[in-house]
């Protein structure tokens, strides 16, 4: 594969993970919507949603998995730079590149576990026990799905550390 085709899959990538991210910002923008009417009419007219609660439940683990990867990308994780910052440029590359071969092994077992989980949950017609009565499998299926974005950005990012640890390493 020629560096122009890469680039263009990174690009095709790259584009996906913002509709993603855009993805889980409206429904983000959903749950604070539905919460509000929820508080609304439990507060004035006495009449909750009993749905609310559970969608929200639901849409907290997609949002979580539709936007991990594009969080990653940005490098937006919430990062205690305590020591990190009192080392040299080699070393924090060389952190990064332990960073990201973890994230890689978190997101294989992801897309392992929560892919044998979601098809078990399938076969097996397992429905939530609650007002809704929403197919498991349904619900799990962003957990594979998130994963296998979060591996592929975090061999991207594993893959850019390696040359920029390379390039710090090489003497001139």
């Amino acid at each position: 594969m020629n560096q122009n085709s890469i680039q263009k899959l990174r690009t095709i990538f790259d584009k996906a993970l913002d509709v993603l991210a855009w993805i889980a910002a409206f429904i983000l923008i959903g749950i604070i919507v539905s919460v509000m009417i929820e508080v609304f009419l439990r507060t004035f007219f006495n009449r909750p949603q009993e749905w609310v609660m559970e969608l929200s439940e639901y849409a907290l683990l997609y949002i979580t998995f539709l936007s991990a990867a594009f969080v990653l990308k940005k490098e937006g994780h919430i990062v205690v730079d305590l020591v990190t910052c009192r080392l040299n440029v080699k070393k924090r590359n060389f952190l990064a590149i332990v960073q990201y071969i973890v994230i890689i092994l978190v997101s294989m077992v992801f897309i392992y576990v929560g892919g044998k989980t979601t098809i078990n949950n399938y076969i097996r017609g397992i429905y939530s026990p609650t007002v809704l009565q929403i197919p498991i499998a349904y619900t799990l299926v962003m957990i594979p799905i998130g994963g296998l974005f979060l591996l592929v950005q975090s061999l991207i990012g594993l893959w850019t550390y390696c040359g920029k640890y390379r390039e710090r390493t090489i003497p001139a």
